[in-house]
């Protein structure tokens, strides 16, 4: 399918749907918003995009990084008829019907990328392809749940969103949480217990007073970390 973006228009429609669902509504997903001429038009340069059912929102991620890659960003990093025409193309991925017919679709700018800053980083899509171009394979124990789970560890990571653009941070957390024989994040790690998840982003918050963890690397963040880590230490 060639991609095109939504128009003011086809995201006022999109959000209208999604509205509807979360009040307990049963619709079909509006497809028809990516190639009518009235809600959606052309990009400026050609993304074509297969039928795609994905095991996770790392392979998503993946994709997107492979078929974006040969692009200038400035053409769509910020397009959120871009980025929302995608969601809509994955929407019953990223938000399944459950056997009653209805669904339980998150806050409207979980698909609809937001203007307001706190908002955007919760975008599904948006956000997954930023993390796996930035950071490829180190960004697993992050994404490695179905489409439709954000998950317990994204969300405390993402709590603060400075430490996504701290490459030594992301590193640090990937070797200590992901489990690369069952690709996924270890037992434990998303928890309320020593050394989990939760304790590593409480750590970081007092760590950043005293120290620029932009400029840190792993074997830095590695040497002064508190023992209650070492369960999940290799």
């Amino acid at each position: 399918m060639i991609i095109r973006r939504l128009n003011e228009k086809g995201i006022k429609e999109f959000a209208r749907f999604i509205s509807e669902l979360r009040k307990g509504g049963k619709l079909n997903t509006p497809t028809y918003l990516l190639t009518s001429d009235s809600e959606s038009s052309e990009l400026d340069f050609l993304l074509d995009i297969d039928e795609v059912n994905f095991k996770s929102r790392f392979e998503m991620g993946a994709y997107l990084a492979e078929r974006l890659g040969s692009i200038e960003k400035q053409e769509f990093i910020g397009d959120a008829g871009f980025w929302s025409a995608l969601a809509l193309l994955w929407f019953d991925q990223l938000c399944p019907t459950k056997s009653d017919g209805s669904r339980s679709p998150s806050m409207v700018y979980n698909y609809i990328l937001s203007e307001k800053y706190n908002h955007r980083p919760r975008h599904a899509i948006f956000t997954t392809w930023q993390l796996v171009e930035k950071y490829s394979d180190q960004v697993r124990f992050l994404l490695s749940k179905k489409l439709s789970v954000r998950g317990e560890l994204t969300e405390q990571i993402m709590a603060r969103q400075y430490y996504l653009s701290c490459e030594g941070v992301i590193r640090t957390a990937s070797g200590l949480y992901y489990d690369t024989e069952k690709e996924t994040f270890r037992k434990g790690a998303a928890g309320r217990g020593l050394g989990s998840v939760s304790r590593f982003v409480n750590w970081l918050q007092q760590l950043e007073v005293n120290y620029d963890l932009f400029t840190m690397a792993p074997h830095d963040l590695l040497q002064i970390m508190p023992k209650e880590f070492d369960r999940f230490r290799l």
